[in-house]
């Protein structure tokens, strides 16, 4: 959770400082943009995640690890996940943020429309990315505006730093979940989370605008899901142990 953190803070803080305002409100100023955004995320990957549990026949727990992750989007990768495909990063930060006070208000009306007793608690979602990415954003876009100079030095730091979040990162939930991935050897699982993936990246690279960079935007938006928000409504929900371990397979 620590590095989890330090990469999650850097990332917003260098994104804060190298990002003029201008720049994150010109996208959400998009009607179209910001329909795409939605459309993909709340109504494509839902009804994916419901498709992928009937036609493979998975068992019930895997299927509800799904539909969970089909209605939370925004996940706090998506800005490096953009740097590292070329797409515009803040893009990729508005949508990050839009899609995260989406699923604020989407998960607590939809979920419960599909899963029998489902609890969804709006502050237990919304407050981890205030605290840890919206409060870092602002404070980086205040330092460029009111003192340039010290973030201008501080950035190349924070940018390093989350570089190196960014991998550590990205070994430790490979190594971390190691059992649960053979837990689920031969269940199914596996192939149902990488087809879900793929089935989402592919349909919102269609729906995406005409150049390649928005296609590729937003097919990382749309296949990037927020584990963290579907983690903590399993959680709340008393959601079978199943449910958790898809979340973490994909």
């Amino acid at each position: 959770k620590g590095t989890l953190v330090v990469f999650v803070v850097s990332s917003m803080l260098s994104i804060g400082l190298a990002v003029q305002t201008a720049q994150l409100v010109a996208p959400l100023r998009s009607p179209a943009w910001i329909l795409r955004a939605l459309i993909a995320n709340f109504v494509l990957a839902p009804a994916v995640a419901l498709s992928i549990g009937a036609v493979l026949a998975i068992d019930p727990g895997y299927e509800l690890g799904l539909l969970l992750l089909g209605f939370a989007a925004g996940a706090p990768l998506l800005p490096k996940l953009a740097e590292a495909g070329r797409a515009d990063v803040a893009s990729a930060t508005a949508l990050m943020v839009l899609l995260m006070a989406a699923s604020v208000v989407v998960m607590p009306l939809a979920l419960p429309l599909f899963v029998k007793g489902a609890q969804v608690n709006p502050w237990q979602i919304a407050a981890p990315p205030v605290v840890l990415m919206l409060a870092p954003l602002a404070l980086g876009m205040a330092a460029r505006r009111l003192a340039p100079r010290i973030g201008a030095r501080l950035l190349p730091a924070l940018s390093k730093t989350s570089n190196i979040g960014f991998v550590a990162v990205v070994l430790l939930i490979c190594g971390t979940n190691l059992t649960a991935l053979a837990a689920v050897l031969g269940s199914g699982a596996i192939g149902a989370a990488m087809l879900f993936v793929v089935l989402l990246f592919a349909l919102a690279w269609a729906l995406g605008e005409p150049h390649p960079a928005g296609r590729r935007l937003l097919g990382y938006a749309t296949a990037g899901r927020n584990v963290g928000a579907a983690l903590v409504t399993a959680g709340a929900s008393a959601a079978e142990p199943k449910a958790t371990v898809m979340l973490i397979v994909t």
